[in-house]
């Protein structure tokens, strides 16, 4: 055999072995091992999202699923300085509500590993669609509120939808108010007041209690951060106030006396401590209530449901962990529902009727 020639042979296998032992090593996480061979992309940490990013009727396995193994590899490909490539090609359907947590997740990881990189791949592009009930045009979406801005691509959409055109978003680490001044200056150009205080308290919770450091936890928190996506839908104002904090039901007892939970507990029916998080969450929503009634002053959640109340047509949404809960108002029937899956955070929505809001 000719030199040259067997010199070749041993220097293809040389590398196609040495690069079978570096894709290990990326998988789990490693830092690129050999020179000749970290100029190379393995693709590795690839997250093809689902053809649904929905929450709006439950905290599902698909979403929970796809939120979970993008923080993974998030993780995985930054140890390695590997890229994380977003795959959004078969991605035909969002809501509000997951579209808030996707958000925050991602502000997150790009907050937590500075030096990650990220790859995109676009969903497919709509054609014109004029009918009234459509399906949200998802490119056109992270376009208008800078997702794809924010990790680093200045990609643009020529979309004109009401349904894209009417969302915005906004973050803060603090409850000052100055943040989200741009937002409430629009919110009171509709006619939108009442819901001022409510606003800023779900806001000042999240900041006070979802990061709570004398709440054990597993989990950690990279940043202190609470996420605000506001979306006018069909005739409905929709606003959203995300955090990836503790949740709810990890919070109250550590944040409320014994006496009010136990009378919150009576009045809920429960002989104990609930097992499910959807009625941890349906018990925040009564904490001023209740303190009122036994004679107590202080914060609670009593005006999210009281602004539910004089709002005809609007309601109350609240997702936390694996809970979820639903109020439409005084006299009105509410609505628990419990997941298998948790959500690792809060996601707190009111929907309210323009009309009523204008009048």
């Amino acid at each position: 055999m000719d030199i040259r020639l067997w010199r070749s042979i041993v220097r293809q296998r040389t590398l196609r072995a040495l690069t079978s032992k570096e894709k290990k090593i990326r998988q789990r996480g490693g830092k690129p091992k050999y020179k000749q061979l970290a100029h190379k992309s393995f693709n590795l940490f690839e997250v093809i999202a689902p053809y649904k990013i929905i929450l709006a009727k439950e905290i599902g396995y698909e979403f929970v699923a796809f939120k979970e193994e993008l923080e993974e590899k998030a993780k995985l490909a930054a140890r390695s300085r590997s890229r994380l490539k977003l795959n959004f090609r078969d991605t035909d359907i969002i809501d509000a509500a997951a579209c808030s947590v996707l958000i925050a997740v991602l502000d997150t990881i790009k907050s937590q590993y500075r030096i990650l990189k990220f790859q995109i791949v676009r969903p497919k592009s709509k054609p014109a669609d004029h009918r009234k009930h459509i399906p949200y045009d998802v490119d056109a979406i992270f376009c208008h509120i800078g997702l794809y801005k924010s990790l680093g691509f200045n990609y643009t959409s020529s979309s004109s939808q009401e349904n894209v055109k009417c969302w915005h978003y906004v973050y803060s680490d603090s409850a000052d108010g100055e943040i989200t001044k741009p937002l409430l200056d629009e919110l009171k150009s509709m006619g939108v007041k009442g819901i001022y205080p409510s606003y800023i308290e779900a806001i000042a919770n999240a900041v006070e209690h979802a990061y709570a450091q004398n709440i054990y936890s597993e989990r950690e928190f990279p940043i202190k951060r609470w996420w605000m996506l506001l979306a006018i839908l069909e005739g409905k104002l929709s606003l959203f106030v995300c955090d990836l904090g503790h949740g709810i039901p990890n919070t109250l007892e550590k944040t409320q006396k014994a006496n009010v939970l136990s009378a919150i507990w009576n009045r809920l029916k429960q002989l104990g401590k609930p097992t499910k998080d959807c009625l941890y969450i349906k018990a925040s929503t009564l904490i001023k209530e209740t303190r009122t009634g036994l004679g107590h002053r202080g914060k609670g959640g009593s005006d999210i449901r009281a602004f539910i109340d004089k709002t005809p047509g609007s309601r109350l949404i609240i997702r936390s962990n694996r809970g979820m809960y639903v109020y439409n108002g005084k006299d009105k029937p509410d609505l628990t529902k419990e997941s298998r899956y948790s959500i690792n955070g809060t996601v707190v929505q009111w929907n309210i009727p323009l009309q009523e809001i204008k009048e």
